[in-house]
């Protein structure tokens, strides 16, 4: 059998402390299936309802805008539903729907998220506006771990313009890229110190579903960013992390609270079960994964069903040397031998460490 050296292009050994050999494997979220704005069928409390168009895509990290097609206005009043929070307590006037101008952008109505998970009804009184181009905009302007989404449910202004989400996004309806602030328009920023990431702003996972990420290589090591959960009991699998290979295996990691997860606070938990490492963002960690010796076809990463807040996974750096579309080198670095030890005594695999002994490490640390 290959040696996973050889396989990874590493044949020559360890390149010593240089990071020359890690890679960041890029992975950006479509616009209505796995990025901001995606068909939902379930709330922000994790409900069961009509299929409605979300910002929960990417979870609540997810910022963005996106606009329907230009029509006439025709009728007195557009009526619609809507949900969601504009931040905890409201008032940070990020997430609304809005009614603008087609040829100038401008807002000509605007209705802030209503601070409520169920769907409201609201209308505006557009009279003196008939006759007039315009579209309808979704904007989420907030990126933060909770009450921090919006969604809509449906749109009804006359029989020129009507939309019922339960049939799918509409034909015509794209995100906005310029939209968003100028801030936010870098898709990644480079973490260095230690392990080099470049890192989403927001999450990988989806609200539902899964992120599916392609290979097509092997790698000695996987790096996985972010690992924080903005509410979590210690030993809640909140969801998982699935290395699929080539050749059939799969090795699932779950991603568990106390021990792959971690609360979304400066200084992680002193536990000996948490398998967590800093990084230069306070409120970032990173989990080392030990892959078989074969090539990866693809990795899995999704949440567990039934709860309200979603793992933020933010980047994946690969140690290898291959090449692919969606691998692009990293700046060098050099890893600190405490660090390099750490991580070689805390690479997951799947079957190790023993997750019995992790899950009484837990209860110890948190006198459960």
């Amino acid at each position: 059998m290959e040696t996973i050296e050889r396989l990874c292009g590493l044949a020559g050994g360890r390149d010593g402390d240089a990071a020359a050999g890690y890679r960041a494997l890029i992975y950006v979220p479509t616009a209505v299936t796995t990025g901001t704005w995606a068909i939902l069928e379930r709330d922000g409390a994790n409900r069961q309802v009509d299929p409605y168009l979300s910002s929960l895509g990417a979870g609540e990290y997810g910022t963005g805008a996106i606009a329907s097609p230009t029509f006439t206005v025709a009728s007195d009043t557009i009526a619609f539903t809507i949900c969601g929070h504009d931040g905890q307590g409201g008032g940070e006037r990020k997430n609304f729907i809005a009614l603008a101008d087609a040829k100038t952008g401008a807002n000509l109505r605007r209705t802030l998220a209503p601070g409520s998970d169920a769907m409201v009804s609201r209308s505006w009184d557009v009279r003196d506006l008939r006759g007039s181009e315009v579209r309808i905009e979704v904007h989420d302007g907030i990126a933060a771990a909770g009450f921090a989404w919006l969604g809509v449910g449906m749109i009804d202004a006359g029989p020129a313009f009507r939309v019922d989400f339960r049939k799918g996004l509409p034909e015509g309806w794209k995100t906005i890229e310029s939209a968003r602030p100028k801030a936010e328009q870098p898709a990644f920023e480079t973490i260095e110190g230690g392990i080099p990431f470049r890192a989403l702003r927001g999450t990988m996972l989806p609200a539902t579903g899964a992120a599916e990420i392609p290979c097509g290589f092997a790698a000695e090591r996987l790096f996985f960013l972010g690992c924080t959960i903005p509410r979590g009991r210690p030993l809640e699998v909140r969801g998982a992390i699935e290395v699929v290979y080539r050749g059939g295996g799969i090795d699932r990691i779950p991603l568990m609270v106390g021990f792959t997860l971690e609360g979304e606070c400066k200084l992680p938990s002193p536990s000996k079960a948490l398998y967590l490492h800093p990084t230069q963002d306070p409120f970032q960690y990173y989990l080392v994964i030990a892959p078989r010796a074969e090539v990866i076809e693809k990795i899995r990463i999704a949440p567990q069903p039934g709860f309200d807040a979603c793992p933020r996974i933010t980047a994946i750096t690969c140690r290898t040397a291959a090449s692919a579309e969606n691998l692009e080198p990293l700046p060098e670095g050099r890893i600190a031998p405490g660090e390099r030890a750490w991580i070689d005594a805390h690479a997951i695999s799947a079957t190790s460490p023993d997750r019995g002994a992790i899950e009484a490490e837990i209860r110890k640390a948190n006198k459960m």
